[in-house]
């Protein structure tokens, strides 16, 4: 507990030894100081996983990642748009809807978004 309040204060003391200039540059790039410290809060119950074809894991990923169709893409994308909380979520992430593989309903309710 007593790491965590040292880090917090060290990095408030950091923040406020910033320059002027420094600041609106953290502002203006997108990112909070809150957002800095504690990291990006995404909406809802969604995992997203970017599917790289030449990765080490690339064997665990679904046959329709491993070898999306047409048709398989038009309806995970269809599942995106049709989803307004989903769409919200990929849009704090920054994935656009055409890059979506595939879209699977984890054991939970939430969704998981394979994208590259």
């Amino acid at each position: 507990m007593k790491k965590l309040i040292v880090a917090a204060a060290l990095a408030a003391a950091t923040f406020a030894a910033l320059p002027a200039g420094a600041a609106t540059y953290v502002e203006a790039s997108g990112w909070t100081p809150r957002e800095i410290l504690f990291g990006k809060q995404y909406n809802g119950n969604v995992t997203a996983i970017r599917v790289d074809r030449g990765g080490f894991d690339r064997h665990s990923y679904p046959i329709q990642v491993t070898y999306p169709t047409g048709n398989s893409m038009r309806l995970a994308q269809a599942a995106v748009t049709e989803d307004p909380s989903l769409s919200a979520a990929l849009e704090v992430r920054g994935i656009a809807a055409h890059n979506v593989l595939w879209v699977q309903t984890a054991l939970n309710g939430g969704k998981i978004v394979y994208y590259r």
